[in-house]
């Protein structure tokens, strides 16, 4: 529970969207590969899960900074 207000809530807004969109996308992503067909298309979803990981923990730190 917060007691005072964000320095900037549009922007802690966003953060947290942000973190709700890329959990969910890494979520799916790591859903679909291990159906993957071919080790190109496996390392294809894994690098965009590992971009989008980078993505949430950039969010976190910044999530921290407005707060």
């Amino acid at each position: 529970m917060r007691f005072l207000e964000a320095e900037d809530p549009i922007a802690l807004a966003a953060l947290e969207y942000v973190l709700e969109r890329d959990a969910a996308d890494v979520r799916k992503l790591l859903e679909w590969l291990p159906a993957a067909r071919s080790v190109r298309d496996r390392k294809a979803i894994l690098e965009r899960a590992c971009a989008l990981m980078r993505e949430l923990e950039h969010a976190i730190e910044r999530i921290a900074e407005v707060e």
